[in-house]
């Protein structure tokens, strides 16, 4: 009798110790947890019952040479659903197909998906989203949003390039300095309970939004406006079916004026050129007509300088002393070099000429060859007469050379393009 009562004691007192160990381990867990993990877990349970919306930074105007702005921003409103908060799926789906004319269907499909928060419709009209909030659906979220405005329409379309429905550099100038352009996102955290419904007496919480910074780059829209009509009435003249001007500044090299005329609006860059029949096209074929549409040839096509190059060759002539302006040529219409009959753009020739003349008439017999003037003549003088004028000269064909004819010139675009402000 006394041995079982010693060996139940025992027992107890085993049970006792290991009930007691249990204990310990899973208060010195809950101290850890409460204490030392506190901070982690309390933005784990915050993070849980917060719902996050992003609001859109305004991205930065681009502005030209003489400060005008020639790419700015729209508000516009973006429009949302969040499943949890809807009470009345039908009403809702009859209002958004109304005001944002969009079938029923493809409204309830978003409606009724169940997820933190669904996308129905970006880049709505201000009046629209204000329509649309007015009804004070629950559930539905109307946020402000930006959509980038191009107020010349279709002038330098080419350089600038535009933006897509998120908001982001595409083409041109607006994806080549995209990390400057578009600015830091914010956000409205709203608290809600367990069922994912909003806690109005939580309010919310915003993270202002960071605007991009301006762009302000070396075109002047002036001479850009005064170019493009020059360019259309060539086109239209010659019957071209493209034309390209550039205008630079001769003492830095900057871009005054880059037109590559048809041009695309850029405030609907995916509307094909008028005329085009985009009935029965696949979406390649009219991805690669867009391509095309928006393919700039100044600095995607190579170019023969041809008679242009005869600016630099006349220059070098003249630094030399090779020639002057005064001395006389004759123009028969040809020239015969070796075996090769080389005619001049006036089959009949430009007759008697001086050294200016010809430069005016861009007389090829006077370049090519004469008693006074020639391009090896040229190089020779050059190098034995001024090794300065000489260096300017090839300097001058180098820079000519990889203008006309590297890939590389695309790097080059509008030199004096500098990031100088942030938008207030």
């Amino acid at each position: 009798m006394i041995k079982n009562k010693t060996w139940n004691r025992k027992k107890i007192v085993t049970i006792f110790f290991v009930c007691f160990a249990i204990f310990l381990v899973l208060g010195g867990r809950l101290v850890y947890l409460m204490i030392f993990q506190s901070d982690y877990y309390t933005k784990e349970a915050q993070e849980l019952h917060e719902r996050e919306r992003s609001i859109k930074a305004a991205r930065g105007r681009i502005l030209d040479a003489n400060g005008t702005v020639i790419a700015d921003n729209k508000t516009v409103c973006t429009v949302s659903v969040i499943h949890n908060q809807i009470k009345d799926p039908d009403r809702i789906v009859e209002v958004l197909s109304k005001e944002l004319e969009l079938s029923e269907d493809y409204v309830r499909k978003r409606v009724e998906k169940y997820s933190s928060i669904e996308r129905i419709k970006s880049n709505v009209e201000k009046e629209k989203g204000d329509a649309i909030r007015a009804y004070n659906l629950e559930g539905v979220k109307v946020d402000e949003d930006y959509k980038r405005y191009y107020p010349y329409g279709s002038l330098a379309s080419k350089v600038l390039g535009f933006t897509g429905g998120d908001n982001q550099g595409i083409i041109g100038l607006e994806v080549k300095y995209e990390e400057y352009l578009k600015g830091q996102e914010g956000t409205i955290l709203t608290i809600t309970d367990a069922r994912g419904v909003e806690i109005d007496e939580a309010g919310e919480e915003r993270v202002e939004p960071i605007a991009g910074n301006d762009l302000y780059i070396s075109l002047d829209m002036n001479i850009q406006s005064y170019a493009t009509q020059l360019a259309k009435q060539v086109m239209e003249t010659k019957q071209a079916e493209r034309v390209s001007v550039l205008v630079m500044n001769p003492q830095n090299g900057e871009m005054m004026a880059m037109v590559d005329v048809p041009e695309f609006d850029l405030n609907n860059p995916y509307e094909l050129p008028e005329g085009t029949e985009a009935e029965g096209l696949t979406e390649e074929q009219k991805q690669e007509l867009l391509n095309q549409m928006w393919r700039n040839g100044c600095i995607n096509d190579t170019y023969e300088p041809g008679s242009t190059f005869k600016i630099v060759t006349a220059a070098a002539g003249l630094e030399a002393g090779v020639v002057t302006t005064e001395d006389q040529f004759n123009c028969p219409g040809f020239i015969m070099v070796e075996d090769r009959r080389i005619r001049c753009h006036k089959t009949t020739g430009h007759g008697a000429e001086n050294f200016v003349q010809a430069t005016m008439n861009s007389c090829n017999q006077v370049f090519v060859k004469s008693k006074k003037i020639n391009y090896p003549r040229i190089a020779l003088s050059l190098a034995n007469s001024s090794p300065l004028a000489s260096s300017n000269l090839w300097r001058s064909c180098s820079t000519v050379s990889f203008f006309f004819s590297s890939p590389r010139i695309s790097r080059i675009i509008l030199p004096s393009i500098s990031i100088i402000k942030r938008l207030p």
